[in-house]
């Protein structure tokens, strides 16, 4: 067992806000980086590019979070939040 959770169709709105918040605060430190008003570029520069990637990993994982509900909400036994086991390969 790996314990790889399977894909749920359940979208917590509460990272979507904070991923979005998280590539806001990125744009906001790269806007200053380039108008020329930041104190420091390189912890700028730093700190805005690991905002965006936070951010934009929280919003993908939510997104497919979503496309996953889209696709089985006919079907919402499919979801899970419990860990995969063995028996559940075997099915």
């Amino acid at each position: 067992m790996d314990g790889k959770k399977k894909q749920t169709g359940r979208v917590n709105y509460v990272w979507i806000l904070a991923g979005g918040y998280l590539l806001y605060l990125a744009a906001q430190l790269f806007y200053n980086v380039v108008k020329g008003t930041s104190d420091s570029p390189p912890i700028g520069i730093a700190g805005g590019t690991v905002f965006a990637v936070i951010g934009g990993f929280l919003l993908w994982r939510e997104w497919k979070a979503y496309r996953f509900a889209l696709e089985h909400k006919d079907d919402p036994s499919t979801w899970s939040d419990e860990p995969q086991t063995e028996n559940d390969d075997e099915n």
